[in-house]
């Protein structure tokens, strides 16, 4: 039966049958299940035919024949079914006819300054095109991923799996601009269409619509109907070509993301503003910009700030141009960060439905159905990112850290190998991250974040590589205001304390101040000044949802929930206490749900086993948490094991994790001292490898 319906599915699909075919064939085999149940229940097979069983002499029997025979057909349906799941899962086929990529313009204006421009062209055609129903449309990050490489186009379309391709270029000579635009069909590498456009730049929008209008003819696309009125795409336009021109700077800017980037787009924007008060899209983009600077994300404003700059530009974004797919692309993400992940869903939800290709919310509408605790939409959108921008480094690496996170290590570095060849330094810091959160491997996590480093992306698992095999000194040159992080680690709590509390007082609101002084009052013991601190993070999450913080799924967030249990626990509040607790169970039994498996996910399990006094639950899931990558020696100081740490297994656990961590030492000291990934970038302390002594592999 199961076999049948996964035939009739695929087939189904292939030859467009309606979809009332495969409701009908489940039903039948409903029906059929129960009937061949009792039949071969109560009836058996015999060389006269078809007997009732008790008719039937044990003695004259054929069931051992007949057994036999069934043997071979499972076995043989097991691997017509186990084909036909392969074909399902990773044969990819022919391209949607109905599907295009449009790469970047080649900038012909002979100034490197001027790319932004012909880049933006570039993107606002692809905005126009995502605009029909029944037309895929890859995004920006991956077809521009092939700028300035000499790649055929048969190639290229292979790679982002579609069937056209449009390119051009861009030259603008003072107030005139040429456009050269060319929709090519992949298959035959043949020009459907090709134009020249010579204009004004007053023009430039017209001529952004005479292109999207005339690719859309050459498609021949049938556009979707509206109370009976075809919807036409429509480009972004601007009253004034300046303000457009300074648009242009602050997406490009956005779009690569960090304090710097956005606050200059920031001035990009206002600068827009000035010059024409009714573009709705810089609206739009200053909203989602300034909520960007959020402390939680790239920047220093608190909420408090982020909601009044953000919120009255979005307003009037929407009063100018309601159907503006960036409107409900801030609206997500504003509401992401103010905790609210039913309103950022719907949100995120209307931009993809006006702008299918649009990344962003996509990343917004993951984050958000996790905050939920629908962990496996939020897979199923991570999945439908890698369709719609397939090369998107960033896109590549949440993947590759959901792959890990599910269990699925061995195809996380295939696909991290893959990264690293389009995109060095991500691909390194997905190795980096891979290596240390599921696998153990410190020293290996070590020479890919070196390698890595560059790039400045995710210096925390630089920082915990060093720290996790007592480097501290090393770790101090990464990020030296990690100082409290190191006293705490190293149990110098009193001064950790006041690190953590001048942060505090520097950013009173800040989650992540609040989170690490919380953490640090929490490992001293010292409940009765931790709890509060810990209630306020509370106070930020959606209807008792686990406690969270910054923009992205985070993978602490149940060990959190339970350390808050504790803190009620030891302050009195015993109700309050399990009902966190319960809260923390409920989503880990979720994430369980959803695959996760991961060391993280064993960590809770041994929280929520010390919280209800199951030494035999605590021992088992630290087992599974060391193998699974745990190579954190603070971890077992946690106060909610104080009653297991006479414990002899608890004792060996702790003696296993050191000897794993000695040999890891080990290993890293080998690596920086005379392995040096990067020698030209980056050299150990003198002291650090003082004598070490080379051991030479045979």
């Amino acid at each position: 039966a199961w076999l049948i319906v996964q035939v009739a599915e695929v087939l189904i699909d292939l030859a467009k049958l309606p979809d009332w075919i495969g409701t009908t064939t489940l039903a039948l085999l409903a029906v059929g299940f129960p009937i061949a149940l009792i039949f071969s229940w109560f009836y058996e097979i015999t060389p006269a035919g078809i007997s009732l069983e008790k008719d039937v002499d044990p003695e004259e029997s054929i069931t051992h024949v007949t057994g036999r025979r069934l043997e071979f057909i499972v076995i043989s349906l097991l691997c017509a079914g186990l084909i036909l799941f392969a074909y399902d899962k990773w044969w990819i086929g022919p391209p949607p006819e109905k599907s295009i990529a449009v790469l970047a313009f080649t900038n012909m204006s002979g100034d490197p300054d001027q790319e932004y421009f012909s880049d933006g062209i570039s993107e606002e055609l692809l905005n126009v095109l995502a605009q029909i129903p029944e037309l895929r449309v890859i995004s920006r990050s991956s077809s521009f991923s092939f700028k300035g490489k000499d790649i055929a186009i048969p190639t290229v379309a292979k790679q982002l799996n579609v069937a056209h391709v449009l390119e051009g270029s861009v030259r603008k000579m003072g107030n005139r601009v040429r456009i050269t635009a060319q929709l090519i069909e992949a298959s035959s590498d043949s020009h459907l269409w090709s134009q020249s456009y010579d204009r004004e730049l007053d023009d430039i929008f017209a001529v952004q619509d005479e292109i999207a209008g005339a690719i859309s003819h050459a498609l021949k696309v049938k556009l979707a109907l509206v109370a009976g009125v075809a919807v036409q795409p429509t480009v972004i336009k601007a009253a004034d070509t300046v303000a457009y021109d300074a648009y242009l700077r602050a997406r490009e800017l956005i779009r690569l993301r960090g304090r710097e980037n956005l606050e200059e787009a920031v001035r990009h924007l206002e600068r827009s503003l000035r010059l024409d008060e009714g573009f709705a899209p810089a609206h739009a983009q200053l909203a989602i910009a300034t909520t960007l600077l959020w402390t939680g994300a790239y920047g220093t404003l608190s909420l408090e700030d982020v909601r009044r700059q953000a919120i009255p530009h979005l307003d009037r974004a929407e009063a100018l141009e309601p159907l503006l797919a960036d409107v409900h692309a801030g609206r997500a993400l504003l509401a992401s960060i103010s905790r609210d992940p039913v309103r950022s869903v719907e949100h995120a939800e209307r931009a993809l439905a006006l702008n299918p290709s649009y990344t962003d919310p996509m990343v917004w509408l993951s984050n958000s159905l996790a905050d939920l605790g629908r962990y496996e939409e939020s897979d199923a959108t991570e999945r439908q990112m890698l369709v719609t921008d397939p090369l998107n480094h960033l896109v590549r690496f949440n993947n590759i850290i959901q792959l890990a996170a599910l269990g699925q290590v061995e195809e996380a570095h295939e696909l991290a190998d893959e990264l690293l060849a389009q995109n060095p330094g991500w691909g390194a810091m997905a190795l980096a991250h891979t290596s240390y959160e599921f696998e153990g491997k410190i020293a290996e996590s070590l020479s890919w974040a070196l390698k890595g480093q560059a790039t400045n992306l995710h210096r925390g698992t630089l920082i915990l590589a060093f720290v996790s095999v007592g480097e501290y000194d090393e770790a101090l040159r990464v990020f030296g205001r990690r100082r409290g992080f190191i006293d705490f680690v190293e149990g110098r709590f009193d001064e950790a304390i006041q690190v953590t509390r001048q942060s505090l007082q520097l950013a009173p609101t800040s989650e992540i101040a609040i989170l690490r002084a919380a953490g640090t009052l929490y490992a001293a013991s010292r409940f009765d000044e931790a709890r509060p601190l810990f209630e306020r993070l509370h106070d930020f999450t959606y209807q008792d949802r686990p406690m969270r913080f910054g923009i992205s799924e985070d993978f602490f967030l149940n060990v959190m929930t339970m350390r808050l249990a504790l803190a009620r626990r030891k302050t009195g509040d015993e109700d309050g206490a399990r009902a966190a607790a319960e809260f923390a169970k409920q989503d880990h039994a979720a994430r369980h749900a959803a695959g996760r498996k991961n060391q993280y996910q064993h960590r809770a399990e041994a929280m929520l086993a010390a919280f209800e006094n199951d030494p035999e639950g605590v021992m088992t899931a630290l087992t599974s948490a060391i193998q699974s990558g745990l190579r954190e020696r603070w971890f077992f100081d946690d106060p909610i094991f104080e009653d297991f740490q006479d414990d002899s297994r608890f004792i060996r656990f702790r003696q296993e994790l050191d000897a794993i961590i000695s040999a890891e030492h080990d290993k890293v000291l080998q690596l920086i001292c005379f392995n040096n990934p990067t020698p030209d970038d980056w050299q150990p302390l003198p002291e650090t490898c003082e004598g070490v002594v080379q051991q030479l592999e045979l």
